[in-house]
């Protein structure tokens, strides 16, 4: 029972951690999609110089208009802008994860209502597991071979 209590006082603090790290995240989320179009002194203090600096640049201006998000960000000057690339990436791995928890979930949701009395645990697993990777099975290869050694089927 004990061992059950701190596993679950651990959940929660890591679920408390979690929405911390969100409430700072979402202090500068408007500055990741348009950094042209914020108020620097809205934004965090420490992306708030390299921000005035960027919004300053026809150039970088330019660029944003031109490139997809990720590209305009990563052809950002290192050493100019260190702050904003650092916190770019941040953005977009928060994204990527958020979206990989999002497909998730709604494949399960779907499979589960859809098969529910048929579906074991194990059976979930490898389907979130299928619906989560790029890997695209050969099918045709795998039904020849089941077919070779299963001929009754």
């Amino acid at each position: 029972m004990r061992r059950y209590a701190a596993d679950i006082s651990s959940l929660a603090e890591e679920f408390q951690q979690r929405f911390r790290d969100f409430a700072a995240i979402e202090q500068g989320d408007h500055a990741f999609p348009s950094p042209f179009s914020v108020d620097p002194d809205d934004a965090p203090d420490h992306l708030q110089l390299e921000l005035i600096e960027l919004q300053c640049g026809a150039e970088c201006r330019s660029r944003h208009q031109q490139l997809p998000l990720v590209n305009f960000y990563r052809q950002l000057d290192n050493g100019r802008f260190q702050e904003i690339r650092t916190f770019a990436k941040k953005m977009l791995s928060l994204f990527g994860s958020t979206y990989l928890c999002e497909k998730t979930f709604s494949v399960m949701n779907i499979n589960k209502n859809r098969l529910r009395t048929r579906l074991s645990d194990s059976h979930l697993r490898d389907i979130l597991r299928i619906k989560t990777t790029v890997f695209e099975p050969d099918l045709a290869y795998l039904l020849q071979s089941r077919s070779q050694y299963h001929p009754s089927h």
